[in-house]
């Protein structure tokens, strides 16, 4: 049970930092007309890889969707 609690914590507290992240980049990137969408899953992985991540995200609507 303990192990649980921690891997819950672990995938809550990235996610929370993800969202930080991505809050942060979409203030910042508004004026380039990009927008990341804001989700669980993109929350989690902006907060599992960090600034890389955030900026991987970044270029993805860029290029992707754009």
């Amino acid at each position: 049970m303990e192990k649980w609690m921690a891997m819950f914590f672990f995938v809550f507290k990235k996610t929370t930092v993800g969202a930080f992240f991505l809050y942060g980049a979409n203030v910042l990137i508004q004026q380039a007309g990009i927008h990341i969408p804001m989700n669980p899953i993109t929350a989690f992985f902006a907060g599992l890889l960090g600034l890389p991540g955030v900026f991987s995200l970044a270029a993805i609507q860029f290029f992707i969707f754009k």
